[in-house]
């Protein structure tokens, strides 16, 4: 009888040292491509954000709350420490924001350099370059390590001259700051995807939580995860859900937290506008900043509403942009519906848009201005990884359709230089309050924004340039006849750098018409006319004022003076005395 042969697996072939050698060879090449993209993408960073090294604070906007009058600053002891994370009416004078990680990192800048805006600065644009770093690694990883859409999500990302607001304002420490935590989280969650180990996901919500204590916006992170399982293909399940509840509890919190700070004066109130015109301008918004994205040209530290028409009504893009955006919603749950890549590329990359930008779109209507620079740093993340996406996508194709991601290439290789020329230019008008409001009133010199003519007239008065502040209050006056507070400082410039008696008097008597319980306007109408001789005028005057406001010890100097010009000396002991013992305080 014969023996069966034995079914004997044949030997795996030796691998050949020569074709290891290849692979590890082209793993080298790998990383070494890899690690010197984040690399170029900080040095990018720092060579377009570099002339803001040499620019001062915004002292007459918030980086006078944030740094140059902040007590909190100055203390980084265990008690001072606790004071910043502190919840209460110290925060409530801070721009009605809780957001400990970003005084606490200011209040470090202020031991390093006091208030020497440098070390400030350095600190911005270092963060902003380390979170181009972190949207490579983010796009890396979420597009199944693909280099080029990384790289075009991390190059438009780093030089977009929108983003100079975030970077090259003091102030705004808490988006880069919010930011890092918030793509440094989303990595962390990325990471956990692929082993699911519970420890990853737990550095995830760790991040998330220090996120959401450097800015109130991180509060979209929970759906931004959701987001990445969809985009992943994540089955439904309950785990889905319940891994995500710690997430959305803390958003919560942090979210009531904000609307509770913001709502004690920021917020105005409903009646201010129609639930129509919210709507409008929410979704002007949403278009605006979009259309911004691909051309940031006539960019503005500040955007007022707009302006109403004759007719009542707000200007025609206002109007047509809810339809706009009702069509875009529609084409967009027509898209999700396609199958294939890029559907899912660009439900994704427009909903992480629209989650990470619709808490600021204005329908709850937050300080004077429709929209912000700032609020489009995380949120063009999702439409420059479409572009990213799209091209990789295209360039794949063996057919014509590659020339269309050779295109976005190019496209987006001329973008980033024009963008980063743009960037460059834009820090320099972040130099000082001057260079600042000056860039904003050539944007909109049809007088809307007279708190901003206020703002640099007061920059100028401190100068000792007078002409300038006069011309500044004149347009004021031109635009608000009844601004008492601009008709009294005229009147002060007039009295004061151009000797014109007369004329001081005749605008201090208008403000005086407009609002007689005007402390400021009583007490330089007081000193005009001490200067005119009229004592007991003067004298009324001041006294007027001392009953508004009891604190100024040089009011109670001058009616000091008046009194003595009346020949009552003893009543001028008095006041005098009043005044020593409010400086010796």
């Amino acid at each position: 009888m014969k023996k069966k042969p034995l079914n004997k697996k044949p030997l795996p072939k030796p691998i050949s040292p020569a074709k290891t050698m290849s692979a590890a060879s082209s793993a080298n090449k790998n990383n070494y491509l890899f690690y010197g993209t984040m690399i170029m993408l900080f040095v990018i960073c720092i060579l377009a954000f570099l002339p803001m090294v040499k620019n001062g604070f915004i002292g007459t906007w918030d980086d006078g709350i944030y740094i140059l009058q902040n007590q909190l600053l100055h203390d980084l002891s265990w008690q001072g420490v606790i004071k910043i994370f502190s919840y209460g009416d110290e925060f409530q004078k801070i721009s009605n924001n809780y957001h400990p990680f970003t005084i606490l990192s200011l209040a470090i800048n202020y031991k390093i350099s006091g208030l020497s805006p440098a070390s400030y600065h350095i600190t911005n644009f270092v963060f902003h370059g380390l979170n181009a770093v972190f949207v490579f690694i983010f796009v890396f990883i979420l597009s199944r390590r693909r280099m080029l859409p990384s790289v075009i999500s991390g190059l438009l990302f780093a030089i977009h001259p929108m983003h100079v607001e975030s970077v090259a304002w003091v102030s705004e420490r808490k988006d880069v700051l919010y930011t890092f935590f918030f793509l440094a989280g989303l990595i962390a969650y990325l990471k956990y995807r692929e082993d699911e180990k519970i420890w990853k996901l737990g550095v995830a919500l760790l991040l998330f939580i220090f996120s959401c204590l450097s800015k109130a916006m991180a509060v979209s992170f929970p759906l931004i995860l959701l987001l990445v399982d969809y985009f992943q293909r994540r089955r439904f399940s309950w785990k889905l859900i319940i891994e995500k509840i710690p997430f959305f509890i803390i958003a919560l919190v942090i979210g009531l937290m904000a609307i509770h700070l913001q709502s004690i004066s920021a917020i105005n109130k409903f009646e201010t506008f129609t639930f129509y015109q919210r709507i409008m301008h929410a979704s002007f918004g949403f278009i605006t900043y979009i259309l911004k994205f691909i051309d940031p040209s006539s960019l503005s530290a500040f955007y007022p509403y707009p302006p109403i028409t004759s007719t009542g009504l707000l200007p025609f893009s206002f109007l047509i942009a809810p339809y706009i955006c009702l069509a875009a919603a529609g084409l967009l749950v027509w898209i999700s519906t396609r199958k294939g890549e890029i559907a899912r590329v660009f439900v994704f990359g427009i909903l992480f848009y629209f989650f990470t930008i619709v808490l600021v779109l204005q329908f709850l209507s937050v300080g004077k201005a429709i929209m912000a620079d700032r609020y489009s740093y995380i949120p063009f993340i999702g439409l420059a990884f479409i572009i990213g996406m799209v091209a990789d996508f295209y360039l794949q194709k063996k057919s014509s359709l590659k020339y269309l991601g050779y295109g976005l290439i190019s496209a987006s290789l001329i973008l980033s230089v024009v963008f980063s020329f743009m960037t460059y230019e834009r820090t320099k008008v972040w130099k000082d309050d001057i260079t600042l409001w000056s860039d904003a009133l050539r944007q909109y010199p049809d007088g809307r924004l007279t708190f901003i003519y206020d703002k640099r007239a007061q920059l100028y008065l401190s100068k000792d340039m007078y002409e300038a502040a006069l011309a500044d209050y004149l347009i004021i006056t031109d635009n608000e006849p009844r601004n008492d507070n601009a008709l009294e400082c005229i009147g002060r410039i007039y009295g004061k750098y151009y000797n014109n008696l007369g004329k001081a008097i005749e605008y201090l008597e208008k403000a005086y018409a407009i609002n007689p319980k005007n402390p400021t306007v009583l007490k330089s109408l007081g000193v005009a006319m001490g200067m005119k001789g009229d004592f007991q005028r003067s004298l009324d005057y001041m006294l007027q004022s001392y009953n508004i406001d009891k604190t100024d010890t040089s009011l109670l100097m001058n009616i000091a003076a008046s009194y003595n010009n009346l020949g009552l000396p003893e009543k001028a002991k008095v006041y005098d005395e009043l005044a020593k013992s409010l400086k010796s305080k």
